[in-house]
């Protein structure tokens, strides 16, 4: 790991997840802490060998692989701790994670560091449009992947998007995003496209100055499995059928993780074509069939 100065105090850890670190007068915010304790343990070492004062951690979203660092930084810094209200739960409680995506209590299988955490506190609501005390910090509205996912826009004008738009190269290698809300997501990628920046930090993806193709390559995606699941169900399909033929569709080895991950993606999908009545709703014997209005 390595820090990586974008512009005046802000500054990068480029890695799996991109981690953001902004510092003012040797105070110090992370955005984001990483996929893991060990993550945490290597970026508070960048951390203090400049002699910074770790003071927050703004969590963008609650997802295991950008709160994992949490933990192990709060232990020993006794640091804030800011999300969004409507993620701040799911940090507080991370077994809610595994459960979200299971709709119950979730199998064994799914309790892993990948998809829960371990326990932080919350320590301050920090909702779209708030600034964080002392730092300049301002939150920005990105939801779609996570109900309250949000952006952090530094005093530099650099933009840390979170997961709203992932790079190209991930959308070809696994071709099916996690998505909690697709027409969310949607108005964020028109959002995205129309917010200025001098630098934007996907947290999945190259830092660039121009997000705009991202954003493109991220909708066209989404755009396609939509069409896709309406395609599938030219005749009536169960949510299983749907789940079975994108991952014959897209080459996908399914496990249980793949299975919770992509059920939900499909879902959210599912779930404006219902509404607006592109795809009609049957029970038989108890199950529910989807299928393209004729």
């Amino acid at each position: 790991m390595e820090l990586v100065n974008l512009k005046g105090g802000t500054w990068a850890v480029p890695g799996p997840v991109n981690i953001g670190v902004y510092v003012k007068e040797n105070g110090a915010v992370l955005i984001d802490s990483g996929n893991s304790p060990d993550a945490g343990r290597k970026i508070l070492r960048l951390i203090e060998a400049n002699g910074w004062n770790l003071r927050w951690i703004i969590n963008t979203h609650f997802h295991a692989d950008h709160v994992g660092g949490n933990a192990f930084i709060q232990k020993r810094t006794d640091c804030g701790i800011a999300a969004s209200p409507k993620e701040a739960f799911f940090i507080d409680f991370p077994e809610t994670e595994p459960q979200e995506l299971w709709s119950g209590a979730a199998p064994k299988q799914l309790c892993n560091k990948f998809l829960q955490a371990e326990k932080s506190n919350v320590t301050r609501l920090f909702a779209p449009g708030d600034e964080l005390e002392g730092f300049g910090l301002a939150a920005v509205d990105l939801a779609g992947h996570a109900h309250g996912q949000i952006g952090v826009r530094t005093p530099d004008n650099v933009l840390f998007i979170a997961d709203s738009a992932i790079s190209e190269k991930i959308l070809e290698k696994y071709s099916i995003p996690f998505v909690a809300d697709f027409e969310r997501a949607m108005a964020t990628f028109d959002n995205l496209e129309k917010m200025a920046a001098e630098i934007f930090v996907p947290s999945h993806g190259d830092i660039c100055s121009d997000i705009k193709p991202m954003v493109k390559a991220n909708r066209s995606c989404l755009e396609k499995l939509r069409n896709e699941i309406a395609e599938i169900c030219t005749e009536p399909k169960t949510r299983d059928d749907i789940l079975a033929s994108l991952s014959i569709r897209h080459g996908i080895n399914m496990n249980l993780a793949q299975y919770v991950l992509i059920y939900s993606t499909a879902a959210a999908i599912i779930t404006p074509l219902i509404d607006s009545g592109e795809l009609n709703m049957s029970f038989d014997a108890g199950t529910l069939y989807l299928k393209k209005r004729d």
